[in-house]
């Protein structure tokens, strides 16, 4: 049980821990993704405002090219892919991009198109960086947007109409570098959160491991207390049991003498069920995993016990398809039916119903045990599994048992790595349910 728990804190931390990372290297590429756009909308703003070019920065003459001197004779250079030089326009407006961020702009181009949406020419200040089939698609698949403002890709666009020149203008702001930086920060970031992740699970771990350290330590010697005291009645019942057969022989039937050994029998079995509980807990009886026929298992159970369910004035009844072969401890399970057959037997009504199934399922199978009678209370379906628990908080002496069967069922279910539950119609009915692996 301590070993569970255990597995269970730390995968509810790891999944935490897995999460917060998550969320973590998630909201920083998005602020990137954020800031890039909010960049990219400033400086095509810019571009549009000073028809494409790439304007003076306030405070940095040096960080960017300037417009040509009004007493040079000499034209600037015309552009890569550009068949007529731009009109002269006046100067570019300076602007200021706060704090010089516009040194950091990315590369920029502008194209010309005619009223029919037709490319006349194309400029930019790293022409070099672009070939005419490259602005032509981009241009071509920013238009077909039928946007004025948009991405394409990594490519932010702006459309825009210069009327003193007559003609319209796409500015596209390349952002392939600021999309790369980003992917980047992205690996980095997820690689430091995932090692910082897995030293916070380690961590955890042997944090959680520290804490049940006294837990198991006291489960463990309420494990051994119940070993030793379950061998320790024994031999005084055992005592007292033979002792009452020499009375009964020896003054005949007596009716306070039946109550002993009544009592001596019923405190038996529950000695008997605490050492199996016991063994199980110590791990001394270990399920022998063999392929065997649980049909035939299951009938050499029912069988027998038919009579029984008959003397009680219930009906027996059974689903039990041949060939059933199954992976698992014979004897273990065979046990797991009596309990769950006894059980059905104590808390079915008078002139009811017990229905023992089986049922393949792919390399193992299931086994149901249904009972008509007042049922399980839906908020009693899992605590009657727990020890000494019954559903009768009188533990009424007309209902004969110590709370224990429905728990060894349990472990012995676990112990083929099984699973066992409880359905009811309260009220009415009451199933259980045992799925076993191949």
């Amino acid at each position: 049980m301590i070993p569970r728990l255990r597995r269970r804190l730390t995968l509810l931390v790891v999944g935490v821990v897995a999460l917060v990372t998550l969320g973590i290297v998630l909201s920083i590429h998005l602020i990137d993704l954020k800031n890039i756009d909010a960049t990219a909308a400033t400086a095509l703003q810019v571009l549009a405002e000073n028809r494409g070019q790439r304007p003076a920065v306030e405070g940095r003459p040096d960080a960017l090219p300037q417009p040509p001197d009004a007493g040079d004779a000499t034209p600037p250079p015309k552009p890569a892919g550009d068949d007529s030089a731009p009109p002269d326009q006046g100067p570019l407006r300076p602007v200021d991009m706060g704090g010089g961020s516009w040194a950091s702009l990315s590369n920029a181009y502008t194209v010309r198109l005619d009223d029919a949406g037709e490319i006349t020419g194309w400029s930019s200040d790293r022409a070099d960086l672009y070939t005419d089939e490259q602005v032509r698609a981009v241009a071509g698949a920013a238009l077909a947007t039928g946007k004025a403002r948009g991405r394409v890709d990594t490519q932010y666009f702006s459309l825009v109409t210069d009327e003193a020149a007559g003609e319209r203008l796409l500015v596209v702001l390349d952002a392939r570098l600021e999309f790369l930086a980003a992917g980047r920060t992205l690996r980095a970031s997820a690689l430091v959160a995932s090692l910082a992740a897995l030293v916070l699970c380690a961590g955890a771990y042997l944090l959680i491991r520290r804490m049940l350290q006294p837990v198991q330590a006291s489960f463990d010697r309420q494990k051994q207390f119940v070993w030793d005291a379950s061998h320790e009645f024994k031999t005084p019942l055992a005592v007292i049991s033979a002792n009452a057969e020499v009375l009964s022989r020896e003054i005949g039937p007596n009716e306070y003498l039946g109550y002993i050994q009544s009592e001596v029998r019923r405190t038996d079995g529950l000695v008997q069920s605490l050492l199996t509980l016991a063994r199980m807990d110590k791990g001394t009886v270990a399920a022998e995993l063999k392929r065997f026929n649980l049909s035939d298992a299951l009938l050499s159970v029912a069988l027998p016990f038919e009579s029984t369910v008959f003397e009680a004035g219930r009906t027996l009844e059974t689903d039990i398809p041949e060939g059933v072969f199954i992976r698992g401890d014979e004897a273990m399970l065979q046990q797991l039916a009596v309990i769950l057959l006894s059980n059905a037997l104590k808390y079915s009504a008078e002139g009811g119903l017990i229905r023992l199934s089986l049922a393949p399922r792919g390399r193992g199978a299931t086994i149901t045990v249904y009972n008509t009678g007042q049922g399980i209370a839906p908020e009693n379906l899992e605590r009657i599994f727990d020890r000494f628990y019954r559903e009768d908080a009188s533990h009424n002496r007309q209902v004969e048992g110590n709370g224990l069967g429905l728990a060894i069922a349990r472990n012995i279910a676990l112990a083929h790595k099984g699973h066992i539950r409880a359905e009811s119609d309260y009220g009415h009915s009451a199933t259980f349910i045992v799925t076993l692996p191949g």
